[in-house]
Formats: structure tokens, C-alpha cells, sequence
């Protein structure tokens, strides 16, 4: 008889986070701020309160996940700055939607990538 693992709890929240970094980029490009910003809280504190009650923190994993959140961050900025960079015309400024489309999507990548970290992360050996 086989049995089947049970479902992680990893692999349950990652949908719903999926779910609300996906609604808060829709909520930035519709000039939605409340919205984005609703989403993104939301986004960070489910995660968290969920892995506060049912895993121990070790030392140094917030400050890891804080880092994760700075890189994710820039990862949007450097690509809407290569991309506006990159159109014929743009290079004299004549693209900042791009730019500017990255600087309001970065601080929900940044959280996004956080959540995730702080999902898998596992502590240094």
C-alpha cells in the first residue's frame, strides 16, 4: 500500500502569496495605491504571523530576509532601467515609464522575495 506525503504547508502559502504580489502589481500599474498597498502588507504579514506560531526563528534570519528583500527590490529597477535604456531615443530620457513602472513593482518584489526566503529558508549549517 502506498502512501502519500502530506502537503506541505511551504507549498499551501505560496499560492496565496503568489496570489497577492500578483494582485498588488495589477493594483501599481492601475495607479491603485491603497489597493497596492493593502496587498502588499498582507503580503508580508500572513507569512510572517504564520511562521511565527509554527516555526522557530533562528538568529540572523531576519536580517537575512530584510537583504533578500533589498536585492529583490533592485532586480525591477535595473531591469526597467535596461529596458529604457535600450529603445532607440530612450537614451536621452524619453522612456521613464519603464523606469518608473520598475520603481513602483520593486518594493512588491522585494517583499515577495522576502516571503519566499523566509518560507524556505533554513538555518546555516
Amino acid at each position: 500500500m502506498r502512501y502519500r506525503e502530506p502537503l506541505s504547508l511551504n507549498a499551501l502559502l505560496l499560492v496565496p502569496a503568489l496570489v497577492l504580489a500578483g494582485v498588488a502589481c495589477v493594483a501599481v500599474s492601475a495607479r491603485q495605491v491603497t489597493l497596492a498597498a493593502t496587498a502588499t502588507v498582507t503580503l508580508l504579514l500572513v507569512p510572517i504571523v504564520f511562521r511565527l506560531w509554527t516555526r522557530t526563528w533562528y538568529r540572523g534570519l531576519v536580517l537575512r530576509g530584510l537583504g533578500v528583500f533589498l536585492m529583490g527590490m533592485h532586480v525591477p529597477l535595473l531591469l526597467g532601467g535596461a529596458l529604457a535604456y535600450g529603445r532607440i531615443g530612450c537614451a536621452e530620457g524619453g522612456c521613464p515609464r519603464l523606469y518608473l513602472l520598475g520603481v513602483l513593482v520593486s518594493p512588491v518584489v522585494g517583499a515577495l522575495s522576502s516571503v519566499i526566503y523566509w518560507l524556505v529558508g533554513r538555518p546555516p549549517v
